[in-house]
């Protein structure tokens, strides 16, 4: 069975930190899109230790992408 084009994650930012990964995701939520933090560091999501820096990837399914894109660029322009 192949998948559906839109129903692919998309990679879309790369966060510092856990911080800037939850204000992202919480952005995203608000508009209505559901995003996937995914940590490259393997004791993250133990709580051992905190996540290393720049090792939050999140992604939104394809169809979201460009909206997901925007809301993170306004987010950004408001700083």
């Amino acid at each position: 069975m192949v998948a559906n084009k839109s129903d692919r994650l998309v990679k879309i930012a790369v966060a510092r930190d856990e911080v800037e990964a939850s204000v992202w995701k919480d952005a995203l939520e608000q508009d209505g899109i559901m995003p996937y933090v995914k940590s490259l560091d393997p004791l993250t999501p133990f709580g051992v230790a905190p996540a290393l820096p720049s090792s939050l990837e999140v992604y939104v399914l394809a169809r979201d992408e460009k909206r997901a894109r925007w809301v993170l660029g306004e987010l950004e322009a408001s700083r």
